[in-house]
């Protein structure tokens, strides 16, 4: 089994689902070309990442769930200082089939607003659910979040993007040690997408290889999971160069690392289908 666990979804039905900014997309994004793309490349089940062109009115997410029972699941926005965040979550997750929430680090003012302690009652409700939060940003934000992941040793955290550390760092590379700190946290994940816009090299993009290596050595296989980035990734890499990049050309990894990398982690933290 293959699972791409980074994704995202949005249609051109604008009436039906509105953007939030009132803007059009400027690429194809359905659900319908995911199953398709995923389908050419023997890709079986993925996790959808609530886009931002929605923001909290995760309406089209959780209608491609019901779409396509079992072969999603889905992370979800809520706003995070709505006096009802608890309940939303648990919304999304009792009723729509949900498996969590997605944190972006760089918007507001201060990322550390995002580990006050008013933000503990969700926290509590996702540990109470099993569900588990996305952290979305720059390396250099991550240190803020870390005082909520301590307390909160129940709820599972993904890092997306390899937690937004750069791949060209010299030493002693202080931005991928805020990543590589994260590894003493055993709630917390990391997500291996491609990183071509931090390669200076063509395809496979070797240069980023060590910084793959350190994060693989410092979190272990069992705490990785693949992901695409698509829709994006079409105009970039491309989606089947973007599975072959970890199956084909990292060879740190072994054929047991691959089965977690690819299925085993994410179907530790996620649950595919409409409840």
């Amino acid at each position: 089994m293959i699972i791409d666990a980074h994704l995202h979804v949005w249609t051109d039905d604008y009436a039906k689902y509105p953007f939030a900014d009132g803007r059009q997309a400027a690429e194809a994004g359905t659900a319908e070309l995911l199953v398709e793309t995923m389908e050419t490349h023997g890709v079986d089940k993925a996790v959808i990442v609530q886009p931002i062109h929605y923001l909290y009115d995760n309406l089209y997410v959780a209608d491609s769930l019901k779409r396509y029972p079992g072969k999603f699941a889905a992370i979800g926005l809520v706003d995070r200082h709505a006096p009802d965040a608890a309940e939303q979550l648990e919304r999304l997750v009792t009723e729509q089939g949900f498996a969590g929430l997605r944190m972006h680090l760089g918007r507001p003012d201060d990322p550390a607003e995002w580990a006050a302690s008013d933000q503990d009652p969700i926290w509590r409700k996702a540990e109470e659910l099993g569900a588990s939060f996305l952290s979305f940003g720059p390396a250099a934000l991550l240190p803020a979040i870390e005082p909520i992941v301590a307390r909160f040793p129940g709820v599972k955290v993904a890092l997306d993007h390899i937690g937004g550390a750069p791949t060209d760092e010299e030493a002693p590379a202080p931005l991928l040690g805020n990543v590589l700190n994260m590894a003493q946290y055993p709630n917390v994940y990391v997500k291996f997408s491609p990183q071509a816009h931090k390669s200076t090299k063509p395809f496979p993009f070797p240069d980023t290889f060590p910084t793959f290596q350190k994060l693989y050595d410092a979190f272990g296989p069992e705490r990785l999971m693949w992901g695409t980035n698509f829709p994006g990734v079409l105009q970039g890499v491309g989606y089947g160069p973007a599975l072959e990049l970890f199956r084909d050309h990292m060879d740190f990894l072994n054929a047991a690392d691959k089965e977690w990398l690819f299925a085993k982690t994410a179907l530790s933290i996620y649950r595919f289908g409409a409840q």
